[in-house]
């Protein structure tokens, strides 16, 4: 029998956080990320609200839920790749300053968007070059691992090829947050096997492979049964965290559906 955790995103910036903490957990979650993107588009209140940094990372310590990762902010003033280098250095800057907060209360992984967007065609390779300077870095004020996340539209990693790309030309404690719901130029299950043991941690939600929808499994096209099939050929055995809209109930219904359909040769 295959089984992953189950986990999902929190966002630290919204109301009730605790409160859904303790729901996850009565609801039988083993895992959780602690988002902290809510103002990514309002650097103003973004630092407003980081000063319950150190409230939130209690709160998750206190939960009895398994601490997965910590998706850091992402937009320009947290764009690691950007080909100025005095915003890519405010990047750098923002992330150094509460590394070592978090640190102390030892997340699996830190989840970051390797770039923002649009790209253009000529200016990628300077991007690319810019986000692995600017992972070198970070691998050198944490042991935590770093989990670039998989991206849609022009992002950097907006296929497995180029992830892999960037992952394998960096230092050890560099791995993929890979996001199912973002690949829309392949099949989800044939980025997860060309991932392989790269991949640290998932984002789970369905789409149209139009664009991202953050969907439950189940409302878009992916084929779930095939995706579930490939990481396991993988031996991924991480957190399986949810990125949805959907409440805790419909998240743990749905997931148990899931693994039901799949551990009994059902169809999902």
């Amino acid at each position: 029998m295959y089984q992953l955790r189950l986990g999902t995103s929190l966002s630290l910036f919204r109301e009730g956080f605790a409160d859904k903490l303790k729901e996850a957990k009565a609801l039988g979650f083993d895992a959780m990320d602690l988002d902290l993107c809510a103002f990514w588009p309002h650097r103003d209140k973004e630092i407003e609200a980081m000063k319950g940094l150190v409230d939130g990372l209690e709160m998750v310590k206190s939960s009895g839920l398994f601490f997965n990762g910590v998706h850091i902010s992402f937009g320009n003033h947290w764009n690691f790749a950007h080909h100025d280098e005095a915003v890519r250095a405010e990047a750098l800057a923002n992330i150094r300053e509460i590394l070592p907060v978090i640190d102390a209360y030892h997340p699996n992984c830190y989840i970051i968007h390797g770039s923002f967007e649009p790209i253009s065609d000529d200016i990628r390779p300077t991007q690319l070059a810019a986000l692995h300077d600017s992972l070198v870095q970070m691998t050198t004020w944490t042991k935590t691992p770093i989990a670039v996340e998989s991206l849609p539209r022009t992002c950097l990693f907006n296929t497995a090829e180029e992830g892999i790309a960037i992952i394998d030309a960096m230092p050890a404690g560099v791995g993929a947050c890979v996001d199912v719901n973002h690949f829309l130029k392949e099949k989800s299950e044939d980025a997860v096997r060309a991932l392989g043991g790269r991949i640290l941690t998932t984002h789970i939600s369905d789409h149209d492979y139009v664009d991202e929808r953050h969907w439950l499994p189940g409302e878009g096209k992916i084929d779930w049964m095939a995706l579930l099939a490939a990481f396991e050929s993988v031996g991924y055995d991480g957190v399986f965290n949810y990125e949805v809209s959907a409440s805790l109930p419909e998240i743990k219904e749905n997931y148990d559906r899931l693994f039901a359909a799949y551990n009994n040769g059902g169809i999902f």
